[in-house]
């Protein structure tokens, strides 16, 4: 089976705007994408914005279609 390593950023500020982004990043096993996403939850704080990030090990769903791909 196949892992895939989903990583969100968030950019918060004052106001109360927050933008996601949102990374995959694929692993062949489970230990090598737990392994990752233990390195990879962080936190900044600067003043007047805050920047986190959020990561799991999802299964890969096994089909060939591109249509969630967005450019």
């Amino acid at each position: 089976m196949k892992y895939i390593l989903l990583i969100v950023l968030s950019f918060n500020s004052i106001d109360k705007n927050t933008k996601d982004i949102e990374l995959r990043i694929p692993y062949e096993n489970k230990e090598e994408c737990f392994k990752a996403s233990k390195k990879i939850d962080f936190s900044f704080k600067f003043p007047g914005k805050n920047i986190t990030t959020k990561s799991e090990c999802i299964l890969k769903e096994d089909n060939n279609s591109d249509e969630n791909i967005e450019t």
